[in-house]
């Protein structure tokens, strides 16, 4: 495989993947609506079309914030892609877009891959996220290499589709989590135990998780404001998740209980704020003692 790659969307996520690829030895021309001075300074050409980077390269990255931005790039790979180029689709959208934009692009010989990045922008960066893949295996065997040069953690899942449920799984665990540490450092606190002592060994035990090591220390620290993983990120997963769960008939108690907090967080206006301000939620939150 060539080492010439396009990247279309340099955002938190798309900008470090592509920086990641530069690293790795790729040529990388990518295209994004705003200027990207570090994505240049890296080394990486940024151009100023999707037809750019389409008429450059074989492989694409796609990392794109909605599913309007995602029609209108399928619409320019429609119009100036080529038979045999491939798309890694890592963007988050509901799969019935991902499906019919695939589709769109298999008309014209074009194979999208649905891929999805479990993991916040500085795990992309130093390499600990995951990738989890899925789609025309062929394909997918092919791209190992781009995979490879993107991150150190990747998941074959199947057949197309498989990646977007296993991104809604793995958020719904993450918020629950994230709940649960709020609430036991909550409890830390009111109990006379400090903080960062309860971090420090909850960590290390059999309660350990990645998100209690990430979300736990801002929790402590009450710096909600620039947060890397914020609420909004947040809603729509919790709202697929719940319709995935009706639709299949699943039962989902820890799921409704930690959704309710979260509404209430997008109407207190705190769709900015990281998902750790949870804590502050709960410390507001009466108990009665009996």
């Amino acid at each position: 495989m060539k080492k010439t790659i396009g990247s279309i969307g340099l955002g938190n996520i798309g900008e470090p993947m592509a920086l990641n690829l530069i690293q790795s030895g790729y040529s990388v021309f990518g295209f994004d609506v705003v200027e990207k001075p570090a994505f240049v300074a890296a080394g990486g050409f940024q151009v100023k079309s999707v037809a750019e980077v389409s008429e450059k390269t074989e492989v694409i990255v796609q990392s794109l914030p909605t599913v309007q931005a995602l029609e209108k790039t399928v619409d320019g790979l429609m119009e100036f892609g080529r038979n045999g180029q491939i798309i890694i689709e890592i963007s988050s959208y509901p799969l019935k877009d991902k499906k019919l934009q695939a589709s769109r692009l298999a008309e014209h010989g074009i194979t999208m891959l649905d891929c999805e990045i479990s993991g916040l922008p500085f795990m992309v960066a130093d390499r600990t996220a995951t990738i989890f893949q899925s789609g025309d295996q062929a394909i997918l065997e092919s791209a190992q290499e781009v995979f490879e040069a993107m991150t150190n953690k990747r998941v074959n899942l199947g057949e197309f589709g498989a990646a977007t449920k296993m991104k809604l799984l793995a958020n719904m665990m993450v918020a629950i989590h994230n709940s649960v540490a709020g609430e036991v450092l909550n409890l830390a606190r009111k109990a006379g135990i400090d903080p960062d002592e309860a971090i420090g060994a909850l960590s290390k035990s059999a309660a350990g998780s990645v998100t209690f090591s990430n979300k736990a220390p801002v929790m402590v620290s009450g710096e909600f404001e620039s947060g890397a993983g914020p609420f909004r990120h947040m809603f729509s997963y919790l709202r697929r998740v719940s319709a995935l769960a009706k639709d299949v008939g699943a039962s989902t108690p820890l799921l409704d209980t930690v959704h309710r907090y979260y509404e209430t967080a997008e109407a207190e206006g705190r769709a900015d704020q990281d998902i750790a301000a949870i804590i502050d939620m709960l410390e507001a939150e009466p108990h009665d003692k009996k």
